[in-house]
């Protein structure tokens, strides 16, 4: 999948690397990058990681085992296909 780590979709000044959904748990999924994996949670209710067949969606992202109440350290967007 495309992950925009810097920008958003369409912006002019953006990042994207590639990444896979590791493992689906609850409401969160552990993306796995080439050099860490992270805890991401889609940032806007209803636009789950379901939506991803048709369009990107933003994620709230984290280390991989969060502490109650940390907060994340980015917002990106991902997307089905290559970067």
């Amino acid at each position: 999948m495309r992950v925009w780590v810097r920008g958003m979709p369409g912006a002019d000044e953006t990042e994207v690397v590639a990444g896979t959904i590791a493992s689906l748990r609850g409401d969160g999924a552990v993306l796995a990058l080439s050099d860490r994996e992270l805890w991401v949670i889609p940032h806007e209710p209803g636009w789950g990681f379901h939506a991803l067949w048709f369009s990107f969606i933003a994620v709230d992202v984290f280390e991989l085992e969060p502490a109650v109440g940390d907060e994340p350290f980015a917002r990106w967007f991902i997307r089905l296909g290559s970067p």
